[in-house]
């Protein structure tokens, strides 16, 4: 089986469940909508969450919102404001309706392909992405809406991101990226030296709940 076999097996596993799904975590009610990734296959968010730099006073844009966290934690946490976003409509859906029942007002969703609808007048302390990290030739067709939560061919969704992110930064502002060990470091280097960025492993670590080592950057311009 290959890694890619084994990803898409992840993710159709992903969808063998009972939905809505009913979570309860940091302090907020939620529910996991079909169609959606599902938080018990893959289980990044719970790192990223638990180790976010702290976001009082900040403006923060997500991209990938899934079902909600980190992002509508970090807006209940302190950010002034939060804009996140997803290609998946019902992973849009899903975060608005995780929003109301929370009465988290604080929080724009958008679909949006990357930063396709993300106004480019609007200026961020923070972008976050756990990006889809897991790497397929660049030919690679996506078989359902699932796949580019987790599959990007030729690194083409790293590359856009990482491009056009700088500019949406504020001067202080920083991207903060996620991305496992494991995946083609080699890609993500390039990617950053051609983009003229000066990028720094910000923490690494391990979930009681996955064996993945996750890792989050934090990726400036190198002016």
């Amino acid at each position: 089986m290959t890694d890619l076999d084994q990803v898409r097996l992840k993710l159709k596993r992903s969808q063998d469940h009972e939905f809505p799904l009913r979570m309860h975590y940091y302090g907020l009610d939620l529910t996991v909508n079909e169609g959606v990734l599902s938080p018990h296959e893959f289980t990044g968010w719970r790192w990223y969450t638990e180790n976010f730099p702290p976001v009082g006073g900040k403006s923060i844009l997500e991209i990938g919102c899934g079902f909600g966290l980190p992002g509508l934690y970090l807006a209940k946490l302190g950010a002034v404001s939060l804009v996140t976003c997803d290609i998946n409509p019902k992973a849009v859906a899903n975060t608005l309706e995780n929003a109301v029942r929370n009465d988290i007002q604080n929080v724009e969703v958008i679909e949006s392909d990357i930063f396709s609808n993300v106004p480019p007048d609007r200026k961020f302390d923070l972008i976050f992405w756990n990006c889809p990290s897991d790497f397929a030739p660049n030919d690679y067709q996506y078989r359902d809406d699932l796949e580019p939560g987790a599959i990007d061919p030729g690194y083409k969704l790293l590359r856009r991101f990482l491009s056009e992110g700088p500019e949406l930064l504020r001067a202080s502002g920083s991207i903060l990226l996620g991305f496992p060990y494991g995946q083609r470091d080699d890609l993500l280097w390039e990617i950053i030296a051609a983009n003229d960025l000066v990028c720094e492993l910000f923490r690494s670590g391990t979930h009681s709940h996955s064996k993945i080592n996750y890792r989050m950057f934090s990726i400036r311009r190198s002016s």
